[in-house]
């Protein structure tokens, strides 16, 4: 029987984090409810779903519909597209069966793609791999999730680019139910090559990109509205996300040179996450680390794996880690021993920024 093979090519990087990453494995789940509800779905549905981060991996193998779980995601550190591509086109070279003079193959493949940041790597060369090759027989939609996925290039990688723009994680639901709803039309209809219909993206919060007059999209400004910093538990080894906001900040403050330093162009403590161990395997190969002035950073949580007072200390190999307290303590990211003390208001530390 001739399959109909549906990937997810999902970015699981730190920006992700918190309630859209849930919102996402939630939508997976949302997806394959409704399609086995459909009698055609069923039959010809095959799903596989490949996480990128620095890194990419195959979180589930291209598997029938009707044995389907809907996986947990991953996180990492980076936004490496074309590393991504590349193993999307490795993992559809090994399963998506082509036809011979003996027998058809598999129905087009169609990919949806979901981003909400800019590369971290150069995407060029897979993109122009891409486009030679598995882009003239299977069918992407791009989805940038936010206002700074890289839409310049999004176009580049396919035709079919549609922009979310909402700032509530919740609203992801209304787009997971309209892929839900592509892919069922498109189980009905597998004869049917290009892209899925786009009626109904208005009412899921999409807007289909055009390309500019001059034959490009403007990447987006560098996103400067958060600062992500990873820590290291000393005790337990294991990674956890710092998620710094900047902006305004309405604290009541009545004091002029204490209200500077609430002042926008600072980032003031939103959140903590525990992360797993695979978020370091999920980052990929060090490109460089960004780092930021901590000067800029507000708020220090205790650890969320060992409750450690400090969460917010800083090895003067950028990493930031826990402690207890001032004195000397071994930084789990180097291994070096070094003497912590808290820091003054003109001590000039830099530390270790995510990559997003």
């Amino acid at each position: 029987m001739r399959r109909l093979p549906i990937f997810f090519l999902l970015d699981v990087s730190e920006s992700m984090v918190g309630e859209k990453l849930a919102k996402l494995e939630e939508g997976l789940s949302l997806v394959v409810r409704e399609l086995r509800s459909d009698p055609h779905a069923l039959e010809t549905v095959y799903l596989s779903v490949v996480a990128f981060a620095g890194a990419a991996r195959t979180v589930t193998q291209l598997t029938e519909l009707g044995e389907f779980n809907a996986p947990e995601l991953p996180l990492g550190g980076g936004t490496a597209l074309g590393r991504a591509l590349d193993h999307l086109m490795r993992e559809m070279d090994r399963t998506v069966a082509r036809s011979t003079p003996d027998r058809k193959g598999d129905w087009q493949p169609l990919v949806f793609l979901m981003t909400d940041g800019k590369p971290t790597d150069d995407p060029g060369q897979a993109i122009l791999r891409w486009n030679a090759g598995w882009g003239r027989k299977a069918s992407m939609v791009a989805i940038s999730i936010g206002a700074d996925a890289d839409l310049a290039a999004l176009v580049r990688l396919t035709g079919n680019v549609l922009a979310f723009e909402s700032a509530q994680a919740a609203d992801i639901t209304k787009v997971v139910k309209w892929i839900s709803q592509s892919i069922q039309s498109r189980s009905r209809s597998v004869g049917t090559e290009g892209p899925p219909p786009m009626e109904g993206i208005t009412d899921a919060g999409m807007r289909r990109v055009s390309l500019a007059k001059d034959g490009e999209v403007p990447a987006p400004k560098v996103d400067d509205r958060h600062a992500v910093i990873i820590g290291q538990c000393a005790t337990r080894k294991l990674p956890y996300l710092m998620k710094f906001d900047r902006g305004e900040h309405d604290i009541g403050i009545r004091d002029h040179k204490l209200g500077q330093l609430f002042h926008a162009d600072r980032y003031m403590l939103a959140d903590v996450y525990p992360l797993r161990k695979s978020f370091f395997e999920m980052s990929g190969p060090d490109g460089g680390t960004p780092t930021i002035d901590a000067n800029l950073l507000v708020g220090s949580p205790p650890c969320p794996h060992c409750v450690a007072k400090i969460g917010f200390a800083i090895c003067s190999c950028g990493g930031a880690h826990c402690i207890e307290g001032p004195g000397e303590r071994t930084c789990p990211w180097c291994g070096k021993l070094g003497s912590y003390a808290i820091a003054q208001a003109d001590d000039e530390i830099t530390v270790n920024r995510g990559k997003g």
